[in-house]
């Protein structure tokens, strides 16, 4: 654990050279085929099915392939908003009566933290699969490339310049540089772990970890920019701890960057 969360770095950029590459490759072997573009200015459009077979296929048609990064691109699968939707409403009926009882015992800024992260929750309004869908991992995995029927859309996003924290204090982003680390929020009172035992980070993928402070005093662990990190309120309660937890899971479905672009494949039936 402590290799891998200490190599973090290395193997993101090392990646990144990979990924670069693959993409290339991808647009070299896109042409060759004659695989269709869209252009930026309708790739949310809802008419792009036509031909692919599996998400690599489509993939090979997305516009502005070359300058996607690999945590920042994702899929939409057709079965997936309705789950998390559900999910969704059951964390806000939960918010509501926590927030009641907050009020009722005069915790004011819990209570605007509350409505902070109501608010924030019922901004998302796309749902994607958590993990690496992008062009290069699928062609490592060729036997992960989902077909086309499954999939309501792929999708880009620019690469953030924040890590984000959900805490007591609200929902608060704070400028991403190199070499973020979870303890160097705690030492810039970016995050306050009194009375926090364990904290859940959400990576750009959608990979959900959950660390206590053992691993800020000892192992630590890298941020990438876009990153989520969720802390339950400093109070007693089994019910803070699935909150924290749940928060986490509908933020590993929301894409991590700006500026998302999507390819929707229409005749599959599913649009958000």
């Amino acid at each position: 654990m402590q290799s891998r969360v200490k190599n973090a770095g290395r193997y993101w950029r090392a990646r990144g050279v990979l990924v670069s590459s693959v993409f290339a490759a991808c647009l070299l072997a896109a042409a060759h085929a004659g695989a269709a573009g869209v252009d930026d200015s309708t790739a949310s459009d809802a008419s792009q099915s036509a031909g692919f077979s599996t998400v690599l296929e489509a993939w090979l048609g997305f516009p502005g392939l070359a300058q996607s990064s690999a945590p920042y691109t994702y899929l939409r699968a057709t079965r997936t908003a309705d789950k998390v939707e559900a999910k969704r409403q059951d964390l806000i009926r939960e918010l509501d009566d926590l927030r009641w009882r907050l009020q009722g015992r005069g915790y004011g800024t819990f209570v605007q933290a509350v409505d902070q992260w109501k608010s924030k929750l019922a901004t998302s309004g796309v749902f994607r699969e958590p993990g690496d869908w992008s062009p290069a991992w699928l062609m490592a995995h060729p036997h992960r490339n989902p077909p086309i029927s499954h999939v309501a859309a792929i999708g880009a996003c620019d690469v953030p310049n924040w890590v984000e924290v959900w805490s007591g204090q609200g929902v608060i982003r704070t400028p991403w540089h190199t070499g973020m680390t979870l303890s160097q929020l705690t030492k810039n009172d970016v995050i306050d772990l009194d009375g926090i035992s364990i904290v859940s980070v959400v990576a750009p993928t959608g990979e959900v970890q959950r660390l206590g402070q053992a691993a800020f005093n000892y192992s630590d662990s890298e941020l990438l920019p876009g990153s989520r990190v969720v802390l339950p309120l400093p109070l007693g309660g089994e019910a803070f701890a699935w909150i924290r937890d749940t928060i986490a899971q509908l933020l590993a479905h929301a894409p991590a960057g700006e500026n998302c672009k999507e390819m929707r494949f229409a005749d599959m039936g599913a649009s958000q």
